[in-house]
């Protein structure tokens, strides 16, 4: 997850898109929970007809009430602090004559409660229901002041004794002031919107149903649209930061040394760059948009459940704990097995590519039904690796909603024993837990089941959220894992810029090997002066390409030095180094464009003129320019279209359009034809002049234009000299020069 994290850093520089989109979320789910409360007057309004005016009304006597009751308690305050003994018999007297009158105030209103229920006109006069009501509701406002004003008096009977010198009336009268204020102004709303509401809303239930629907589906309409845009902001963003980690991975992967390509091989980078990719944008899409967006939507609600009854909201939570557990233990074993899925499709992008780079041998040795079996074998190791991944996947949904159903049916079952009883505690046996502050009205509870299910409906959609983040966190460390790696060739801190080479190239002790224990190289002595043709000839597998990487700073040698006019290439920048050099290697390699650029691939600031100049001195301009679009031609991957000789041919032309200081051929005339071959040794004969170059070749007619020859055997320089001194002294190059001259008049 570290890993993950990390490249979630990438999306930093598009915070402000993020911003918006983190805006759009949050009014998605303000609007969700304002479309659920939709559920509250859709109650009143079925259980009892209300409607607006009736409901503003209601909630003018409840200020009204409210503000009578903070009177009652600032009144008795002020009774207290005017009697001074808090003690003394004055009070006493003073809370019987309160409790007397709170008493036979309750008994009043518990009659009139009792003659509406059972139809019985109020004060002897059959008539309105409407006015009876009005009647009880003044009774049992009265019961609520008498009450509050009880209370008060007990609330300061638990303060004493008091402490000398401590006054806790003042701060609770400044409490209370407070709250008097705060009701105040919700009255006086209440009041200044009530003629409004006269004015321009329905006063009938099912108008009020109408206007009602209507408001929900613009609400919907509305969340919609926030919904849309913060899904094409995530897009966006998540686009964005796939954009600048793919950059920023190929650079990295571009710095390594070839060691690390060696090791990796192609297959296996080109599935990070694509699959893992793939796996760590439906990570990054569902960080920035479920993550985000679902667990705001349940807050949203649980809020609102928590205002209407946080005793038994915090009861049906009591399995959250469970559930986070369960997607906690699931999201490790995804991880791991995610992890398997991920290498499996690795080796399936390693088996395409060989086979079909590989497809004339494949087919020359009928080797089909083989390569058949080795791609039928590893996608169905995918398929069960895959299988396992679905499963836990598809096991995770289900268990989750499981844990919240069960959330639900605790509240259900509680929520509806306090209704059917009416009451506020829930009797467990031995004891009894509050669940209310207040008797829950059958709308209410509803309501509140429905805020449970505005809950559950985001943490089912967050279900996959932890599979899929954890799919994303195996992709990254896949991918970190590569783009932590340092080149093991780097240039040092303060390295110099290597001058055009003038004077010598030295090979000073040189010793390397390539897994630190079988030795390629061994003590290697070698100084080529400026300009100077160098033919480097040996056994297959004696070190003879391994120089040549060495010389081109590809490896570092593990002993003695490599020095080009006296810098050594470990003190001066690979680019200088490089840019100096021209290469032209036995498996040539061009890419998909067209031959005018990649006769400029090494230079790509040359005009057209300089492209034509080096492809007339390599001998490829006539072969070109009978192309239908010339210079233009669009040529296939790796060359594909051209024969042997004609790839040959610009990779030489490549190679003199850099004007190097230093030239390298390894094996560049070993797979072309006779025609092709004589082509490209005059070439390379008139270019090589004023340069220094290094030959390796096996051909007998490439090394009569070299001024030395240095035969390397395992690892060690045996000769150095002409042909002929060679040929005298040395029975190697005696054997070689045989087996080569047989071959080739054969």
């Amino acid at each position: 997850m570290k890993n993950f994290a990390r490249l979630v850093r990438f999306a930093w520089p598009y915070r402000v898109r993020f911003g918006l989109s983190l805006a759009c979320a949050v009014m998605v789910a303000l609007l969700w929970s304002a479309n659920i409360s939709a559920v509250y007057p859709l109650l009143k309004i079925l259980f009892y007809s209300e409607n607006c005016q009736k409901w503003v009304a209601e909630r003018i006597v409840t200020q009204q009430t409210e503000v009578r009751k903070l009177d009652a308690r600032l009144e008795q305050i002020k009774v207290i602090q005017e009697m001074g003994d808090p003690t003394g018999p004055a009070l006493k007297a003073h809370f019987v004559v309160v409790h007397k009158d709170f008493e036979g105030k309750r008994k009043l209103a518990q009659e009139l409660e009792r003659a509406f229920n059972d139809g019985i006109a109020l004060k002897g006069k059959p008539g309105a229901g409407n006015r009876d009501k009005i009647i009880l509701q003044a009774r049992q406002a009265d019961q609520f002041v008498a009450d509050a004003r009880l209370d008060e008096l007990k609330r300061f009977s638990d303060l004493l004794p008091l402490e000398p010198g401590t006054n806790p009336l003042d701060g609770r009268q400044a409490s209370l002031l407070r709250e008097r204020s705060n009701a105040s102004w919700w009255l006086s709303t209440y009041r200044w919107t009530q003629p409004k509401i006269d004015r321009f809303l329905p006063n009938k239930g099912f108008q009020t149903l109408v206007l009602l629907m209507v408001m929900v589906i613009t609400g919907v309409a509305i969340k919609g649209l926030f919904l849309f845009l913060q899904e094409v902001l995530v897009a966006d963003v998540m686009q964005l930061t796939l954009f600048d980690i793919r950059n920023h991975f190929f650079r990295r992967t571009l710095a390594l040394d070839l060691s690390n390509f060696s090791d990796q091989g192609s297959s296996e980078l080109i599935a990070r760059f694509t699959n893992d990719m793939d796996s760590l944008a439906q990570g990054l899409n569902t960080l920035l948009s479920k993550v985000i967006r679902e667990p705001l939507r349940a807050i949203s609600c649980l809020s609102i459940a928590l205002w209407l009854n946080w005793r038994l909201t915090c009861l049906a939570l009591v399995l959250v704990p469970v559930s986070a557990m369960t997607a906690n233990r699931a999201g490790q074993i995804m991880k791991r097995a995610v992890r398997r899925s991920l290498e499996s499709m690795s080796n399936i992008y390693k088996i395409l590519q060989e086979t079909f780079q590989g497809i004339v041998v494949v087919k020359a040795f009928t080797m089909e039904r083989r390569e058949r079996r080795r791609f039928f074998l590893e996608t169905k190791s995918l398929y069960k690796k895959s299988v396992r991944v679905a499963t836990i996947d598809a096991l995770s949904d289900p268990v989750l909603e499981m844990l919240a159903l069960s959330t639900v049916s605790i509240a259900l079952l509680a929520g509806s024993y306090l209704v059917l009883n009416g009451t506020i505690f829930l009797d467990l046996g031995l004891f009894k837990l509050q669940l209310a502050s207040h008797r829950m009205a059958i709308e209410d509870l509803l309501y509140l089941y429905a805020t449970l299910a505005g809950i559950s409906d985001p943490v089912r959609k967050m279900a996959n959220v932890h599979s899929r983040i954890q799919r994303a966190a195996a992709a990254a460390d896949r991918i970190c894992s590569l783009m932590d790696r340092q080149p093991q060739v780097a240039d040092k801190p303060k390295a110099a810029r290597l001058p055009r080479h003038y004077k010598t190239i030295e090979f000073d002790q040189v010793e390397f090997s390539y897994n630190g224990r079988d030795p390629i190289l061994r003590g290697i002595n070698l100084s080529v002066k400026h300009g100077e043709t160098v033919a480097l000839v040996g056994p297959n597998g004696c070190g003879k390409s391994t120089m040549m990487s060495l010389l081109t700073r590809f490896w570092d040698v593990e002993a003695g030095s490599i020095r080009i006019d006296g810098h050594d290439l470990r003190d001066v920048q690979m680019r200088s180094l490089r840019s100096q050099i021209g290469m032209v290697i036995q498996e040539t390699i061009l890419f998909e464009d067209t031959i005018a650029n990649n006769i400029a691939y090494g230079n790509r600031h040359a005009n057209r003129d300089a492209v034509i100049a080096a492809a007339k001195r390599s001998y490829a301009h006539q072969f070109i320019s009978a192309m239908p679009d010339g210079y233009e031609t669009v040529i296939g991957e790796r060359g594909l279209g051209l024969s042997g000789g004609q790839r040959q041919r610009i990779a030489l032309a490549r190679a003199m359009l850099l004007d190097p200081a230093i030239l390298i051929l390894d094996e560049a005339t070993s797979a072309v034809d006779i025609q092709d071959e004589a082509l490209i040794r005059k070439a390379i004969e008139e270019f090589s002049r004023n340069r220094t170059t290094f030959l390796i070749t096996h051909s007998l007619g490439s090394l009569q234009f070299a001024d030395r020859i240095v035969l390397i055997n395992a690892g060690r320089i045996e000769s150095v000299g002409t042909d002929s001194e060679l040929r005298r002294s040395s029975p190697l190059y005696r054997r070689l020069h045989e087996i080569h001259f047989q071959r080739e008049s054969a």
